[in-house]
């Protein structure tokens, strides 16, 4: 037991070596954005309730941040090729990040939380950059691991989640949710101005940035067609855009709707709901430290399949579980952390490899508009059946799921097919 503990410390040790420039830069301060953003995210959707926003109303805040979301990744591209991805990054985290932190701590009712829901879309700009910025100057063999590495980052962020739980019960949860705003405010600035300090922009980046730099809005978006059919032309990317928007479904009903879930499904306390992330964290940081490094060399479809049958687990017991049932919720969080850490690292970067550095850009932009498109409908679904009950969004989950599978399948057989079709031309 203990040589294969070193072996696998060993692959983890080598993969961590290979990372150079922007991408150790970016990873060295994500905890910086993920810290207070794990210690504010168990509680956002609580927050909004206890300010007299409805379950309906949550969803359509959801929905409506997912259509701008849409629309920003559209202009995304040009944008990240007009200004460089790392100007674009500060600029737009920014107005992304710190803005909607400030508005989300003085929130007083559902129009603060739709204007900060715009505001946040814009982060969708900054995740085209942000990505380029990070993985456009490492090799596509690193890709997989420096997403798995995000994730670490965030997951270790997660441990100080139950912080949160803390000071709920010494200052109430109105209070204590917006003092987290505050700290999330501060903290994010922060990282963005050491982030902006310690990276380049990419050698790709600077050629997009010299071509485009008489080029308007309206040029960008010419160039759209002709891309959408090159990255989509082939079964694969179809199917690797699928997962993505299904996986997106999973990320933002997660966030919005498992504190409902927990607190008013399962009847939990309040404090007592920053404890499953800090859980699901361990579980995903084992995963990541212990077998991602071999999995990350492995064809990502088996992988895939076991990280969504974990998924479908995690919601199954949340859905079906007694009230205040804390051992439910707690081997839920630990099969959703196990499902998390496998499948979203093998979604983005099976994404980020179908796509061409030379036009990466405004590639990812039309692939999120899609991805953010295709999710929006779910946030009002969502909203609508949390109103009925709020254990709900755990079943819609659980189809999502249920989807992916089935995209899954389709790959085999198409690359199995085209397999076939290889060897009969060979002979």
């Amino acid at each position: 037991m203990k040589s294969l503990i070193k072996k696998r410390l060993g692959l983890t040790a080598e993969v961590l070596k290979g990372f150079r420039g922007n991408t150790r830069a970016c990873l060295a301060v994500e905890p910086l954005w993920g810290i207070p953003y794990n210690l504010y995210i168990p509680y956002a959707s609580l927050y909004m309730l206890a300010l007299g926003v409805s379950d309906t109303r949550i969803g359509t805040i959801t929905a409506t941040g997912l259509v701008f979301q849409m629309l920003f990744a559209l202009s995304g591209g040009f944008i990240t090729d007009k200004l460089g991805r790392k100007r674009t990054s500060l600029i737009f985290d920014f107005l992304a990040w710190s803005v909607p932190t400030l508005i989300w701590a003085v929130a007083r009712n559902y129009y603060y939380f739709l204007a900060a829901a715009v505001l946040n879309a814009m982060v969708r700009i900054v995740q085209n950059s942000w990505n380029c910025l990070m993985i456009e100057d490492a090799p596509p063999s690193q890709r997989v691991h420096i997403y798995t590495w995000v994730e670490v980052a965030n997951i270790m962020a997660g441990f100080f989640a139950p912080l949160a739980g803390f000071f709920v019960l010494k200052f109430s949860l109105v209070p204590a949710t917006r003092g987290l705003y505050v700290f999330a405010f501060l903290s994010m600035t922060v990282m963005f101005l050491l982030r902006n300090a310690f990276t380049r922009e990419t050698a790709v980046g600077l050629v997009k940035m010299a071509e485009t730099k008489h080029h308007t809005l309206l040029d960008g978006l010419r160039e759209y067609p002709a891309i959408l059919v090159h990255v989509f032309r082939e079964p694969q990317t179809l199917a690797a855009f699928m997962m993505a928007v299904l996986n997106n479904v999973h990320i933002v009903l997660k966030n919005t709707f498992l504190g409902i879930i927990l607190y008013r499904g399962l009847g939990l306390s309040q404090e007592s709901l920053a404890i499953f992330p800090a859980v699901g964290a361990g579980a995903a940081m084992l995963i990541h430290i212990f077998v991602m490094p071999s999995l990350g060399k492995l064809d990502p479809k088996r992988p895939l399949f076991f990280g969504l049958l974990s998924l479908v687990l995690c919601y199954g017991l949340l859905l079906f579980a007694h009230p205040g049932s804390y051992a439910a919720a707690f081997a839920a969080s630990l099969a959703g952390g196990v499902g998390a850490a496998v499948v979203t690292p093998f979604v983005n970067g099976t994404l980020a490899n179908r796509v061409r550095d030379d036009h990466r850009a405004k590639a990812m932009a039309l692939v999120y508009a899609g991805v953010y498109g295709g999710t929006a409908p779910f946030g009002y679904l969502a909203g609508r059946l949390s109103a009925v009950n709020p254990r709900l969004p755990a079943a819609l989950l659980i189809l999502v799921f249920a989807g992916s599978i089935f995209c899954l399948f389709v790959l085999k057989s198409v690359e199995k097919k085209a397999a076939r079709l290889a060897r009969t031309a060979a002979v």
